[in-house]
């Protein structure tokens, strides 16, 4: 009787304690499980971290290579910019030969038209003694020389110019405006005084009498020359300003100009 009491007793304590350790096997493999998904997640974060990683690894060696192209870019365009540089200034240097030539030509036509006045004049003074009627008692002095023409009196005033006597060769060109005001030559001349005062130092003089050339011969190969003058002596005074409303002038007026080359040329380099 005692020991099925026992029985009774034991088993309900054995039952309790399969029970416990039952509970304990379940916790375990709840934790185990949770530990699992846990490593999955790290390594699931891992992975995820890897790939950015990788994607900024891949993401700076685009910026860098976008910063390499661009430096690239910015030397070749450096390198543009002064073989475009250089090839104006060949551009302009082969301009001022060309109008050197050009004006050397039109001197030395001038020049020889001044010859040929010239040549005229002496031949006019040699006929006068062999027009006087017969009969006639000849006079006893001979006939003053006649006045020298508008290519002697433009070719008298160069050559006073390049000696240095600009007060001479103002003279030459005044005498040609004063005789001569209807003449091809007229303009010339107007530059001309200009330059006179431009090699004698006198800058506003000088632009006051280029800036007639503009005004009374607008249609003058000499215009858009006496402009661009102007332009050059006024970027030289550091009156910038006024020195590209000029220059735009010349580009506006004359576009097919050889001045308008030079002006454009200078615009760029005062921008």
């Amino acid at each position: 009787m005692i020991r099925r009491v026992a029985r009774v007793l034991i088993a309900p304590a054995v039952i309790l304690t399969a029970g416990a350790c039952f509970a304990t096997r379940g916790d375990v493999r709840i934790l185990q499980g949770d530990i699992a998904r846990l490593q999955l997640a790290a390594a699931q974060a891992a992975a995820a971290d890897t790939a950015r990683a990788v994607q900024l690894r891949r993401i700076i060696q685009s910026l860098t290579n976008i910063a390499d192209s661009l430096r690239v870019a910015q030397t070749t365009l450096q390198r543009f910019q002064g073989d475009v540089a250089m090839s104006m200034r060949n551009v302009q240097e082969q301009l001022l030969t060309v109008q050197e030539l050009t004006g050397q030509s039109r001197k030395q036509v001038e020049s020889l038209r001044a010859q040929l006045e010239a040549r005229a004049a002496e031949q006019a003074q040699a006929a006068a003694p062999a027009a006087v009627p017969p009969g006639t008692v000849p006079p006893t002095t001979s006939p003053g020389a006649p006045s020298p023409g508008p290519y002697q009196l433009l070719d008298l005033g160069r050559q006073q110019l390049a000696k240095g006597a600009t007060s001479a060769a103002r003279a030459a060109f005044s005498d040609l405006l004063a005789q001569y005001p209807s003449s091809d030559l007229a303009p010339e001349a107007q530059y001309w005084i200009a330059e006179t005062y431009a090699s004698a130092g006198s800058a506003v003089e000088a632009d006051s009498v280029f800036a007639l050339v503009a005004e009374r011969y607008p249609a003058s190969e000499r215009a858009p020359v006496a402009i661009y003058k102007r332009a050059v002596a006024l970027k030289v005074a550091g009156q910038t300003r006024a020195a590209r409303t000029l220059l735009q002038q010349v580009l506006d007026k004359y576009p097919k100009s050889e001045a308008a080359t030079l002006a454009a040329a200078l615009l760029r380099d005062l921008k």
